[in-house]
């Protein structure tokens, strides 16, 4: 357990990953007549299929020939312009398929690496995207910006790639058929700016917000102005505020992961107890990855469930059935839940306990 006054501090973290919508081209197809379109989109597919075949086949010859021919995506769509008139447009990427799921392959790195190493502050939903405020811990700081650097150099060599097929025949041969639509291409090529990671420093120490009132209030000694000592006091209230509705939805994250984990454990416990076989492999690194938060963010918790929790993943691993029983016993008991001596149901209402919230594993100062 973390003695003496806790330090929050970190920073909040915002990220602006490049998509592979930037590799896409959208070609508005209303200038051709009845099902024009039809023919024009079927072929392009073909045409796409094959640009995905060669690529493979030059990349690695010998393991990639022979391989079926993936389908490839157009979406053709109905659209309004400016006038309000709607135009038919076909979105597709015209580049091999495996240069484009490389740029999706980072995105989801990038974000595996945030819910890593960062606690979600706020969470906000705009239209159907979802946004979220991340809170990174101080210590794991260089680490995530190590990992971000090293995908960026992985991003620098896929921009050169993307530019080295924009010179290819194939290239040339789909901006071709575009042009057969009547619509001139007008030089696309592939805009992927780095990833860009912006924190701002924060601090949610009791001891950081106190420092900035008490000098205020030092400086009102000599003061008479009324209006300016209660606008401080409106600043204090909402300071307040904010800093405990932050810090609860940092408990209410942590929690939730907690709440995540046990449930896995829960699922584990149960496939090893009906003799299914179980691995805990994924919730171990869940559980490591947990802990990992909590030591950084520098929070008072109780350490008893998260040691139980681990010999219960020792027992799953090792099948001992004597062994998983004492593991969930001890869970249990740690959750103030009373052990029945049946692991599934112990387990299942210890899982349900944390689920509720009505156990207070994390306290922030």
């Amino acid at each position: 357990m973390v003695k003496g006054k806790v330090l929050t501090q970190g920073f909040l973290t915002d990220v602006d990953v490049p998509s592979e919508e930037r590799l896409a081209i959208h070609i508005d197809l209303s200038g051709l007549e009845g099902y024009r379109h039809v023919d024009w989109v079927s072929a392009l597919q073909d045409l796409l299929r094959g640009v995905d075949a060669s690529y493979r086949n030059t990349k690695n010859s010998k393991n990639n020939r022979g391989e079926p021919r993936k389908s490839r995506s157009v979406r053709v769509r109905y659209v309004k312009d400016v006038s309000g008139l709607q135009r038919k447009v076909a979105t597709f990427h015209p580049y091999p398929s495996a240069l484009v799921n490389r740029l999706k392959e980072m995105r989801h790195k990038v974000y595996d690496a945030l819910n890593e190493n960062c606690l979600i502050l706020q969470e906000e939903r705009i239209g159907r995207m979802k946004r979220k405020l991340y809170f990174l811990p101080s210590s794991l700081a260089p680490e995530f910006m190590l990992e971000v650097e090293e995908l960026n150099r992985k991003l620098a060599v896929l921009v050169a790639e993307l530019k080295a097929f924009e010179g290819s025949a194939d290239f040339s041969q789909i901006m071709k058929h575009i042009e057969a639509a009547g619509v001139k291409p007008d030089g696309f090529s592939a805009n992927l700016t780095p990833i860009r990671v912006s924190p701002v420093p924060l601090s949610l120490s009791k001891e950081f917000f106190t420092q900035y009132l008490e000098e205020e209030k030092r400086k009102m000694l000599t003061e008479v102005d009324e209006k300016r000592k209660e606008g401080l006091a409106v600043l204090e209230r909402e300071m307040q505020r904010k800093r405990e509705e932050m810090l609860e939805a940092l408990k209410r994250n942590l929690q939730d992961r907690f709440a995540t984990v046990m449930a896995m454990a829960e699922e584990a416990v149960k496939a090893t107890i009906s003799g299914r076989g179980a691995s805990s492999v994924a919730a171990t690194k869940r559980m490591k990855e947990l802990s990992r938060l909590i030591k950084s963010v520098g929070i008072e918790f109780d350490e008893k469930p998260f040691d139980a929790l681990g010999d219960v993943f020792s027992a799953v691993n090792s099948k001992d059935a004597e062994m998983l029983k004492n593991a969930v016993n001890e869970l249990a008991e740690s959750l103030g839940v009373k052990p029945s001596g049946d692991p599934v149901r112990d387990m299942e209402l210890a899982s349900r306990t944390v689920r509720g919230k009505s156990v207070m594993l994390f306290t922030i100062d």
